[in-house]
């Protein structure tokens, strides 16, 4: 099978890498597309996560494939069912001499029973990542392609939850990539008034304003923190939340909180510059993911026709352009790619 490697040094290809085979408590999927996590697949291709990783590696964690052939074991899937996730080596592993970056750039994808395994009292391990394997309802009809924008939405919309948005919550939001966009969108849903996005350019902001935001701000042109207070009549914001990984950036809005507010640190930081040694222990708020949790309520809100998806990606390609896609990416020519297997 054909599958995206990264050697963690700028370069991203295609190579062809034996195809995965199930245990009798998983089930083999096809993949039919892999989104770009825009962060962190670049920093992966470009060895910048706050953490040792080894290459090369297999890139890819917004996979969504269909079930073609169940274990033996298995019970809670069966063949046809759409499923996000599906990778050939899950995290902590290697395959074929490759690491796991997630995996999901890939033609084939394993997805585990983990209910099963545990039904049977089965002395399997289970590998954390597989909490992440759900199943998409079958009436809801969505597209491979709208079903990987889930993956993100859910992550970020369970953090903003998390960390406290809920009805009528002012917040600020740093940043105009997919995440931020996912974000715009996430916190509309829960209740977050107003929402606020700053960012550096005006293509950025047309599109987070099309996706929920209520304001922006262009950094470049307008002081950040006194527009924020205009915005707010002077109240400032209960959360700044930050997509952007610039603890500078982050700090700087620190003055645009009310006495109470919080600041979320979504993003992946420096490990050599942590949030930590910019804002204050006091300020930074818990917030954690939660693509488990929301992803019921993802489900409902698209069943009932409330739930758009499309305009979280920029474009469609095949999988074989996978370095041009990623080259697109860095010149700002895209924010988000489906690359279709």
């Amino acid at each position: 099978m054909k599958a995206a490697i990264t050697n963690g040094e700028g370069k991203v290809w295609i190579e062809d890498i034996p195809a995965p085979v199930p245990n009798e408590y998983q089930c083999l999927c096809k993949n039919i597309v892999c989104a770009t996590c825009t962060g962190t697949d670049r920093k992966h291709i470009n060895n910048k996560l706050p953490w040792t990783q080894k290459y090369p590696g297999i890139l890819g964690h917004e996979s969504v494939g269909v079930v073609v052939e169940v274990g033996a074991k298995v019970k809670n899937f069966k063949v046809g069912d759409m499923v996000i996730r599906p990778t050939p080596a899950y995290p902590g592993t290697t395959y074929h001499g490759y690491t796991s970056l997630w995996g999901g750039f890939s033609e084939l994808g394993l997805v585990t029973d983990a209910a099963a395994i545990k039904a049977d009292g089965a002395d399997v391990a289970v590998n954390g990542y597989v909490q992440y394997q759900l199943k998409v309802p079958e009436n809801l009809g969505l597209s491979a392609a709208d079903a990987a924008q889930l993956i993100t939405l859910k992550e970020v919309t369970g953090y903003a939850s998390s960390l406290g948005v809920t009805l009528n919550t002012p917040v600020l939001l740093l940043g105009g990539g997919s995440v931020a966009y996912a974000f715009c969108k996430g916190i509309k849903y829960i209740g977050g008034h107003p929402l606020i996005v700053a960012a550096r350019r005006d293509e950025q902001l047309e599109v987070a304003s099309r996706l929920g935001a209520d304001y922006t701000i262009n950094v470049t042109r307008d002081d950040l923190v006194g527009a924020v207070k205009c915005l707010t009549n002077g109240a400032g914001v209960g959360y700044v939340i930050d997509a952007t990984g610039s603890p500078q950036f982050l700090a700087s809005a620190l003055p645009a909180l009310t006495p109470e507010g919080k600041v979320g640190p979504y993003a992946t930081y420096p490990a050599d510059d942590p949030v930590k040694n910019h804002i204050p222990a006091e300020k930074i708020g818990t917030g954690r993911t939660g693509e488990v949790a929301t992803h019921g309520f993802f489900c409902s809100l698209v069943r009932h026709g409330m739930l758009r998806l499309d305009d979280l990606y920029s474009h469609k390609l095949p999988l074989r352009m996978i370095a041009e896609g990623f080259e697109m990416i860095e010149r700002k020519e895209a924010f988000k790619i489906v690359f279709e297997m």
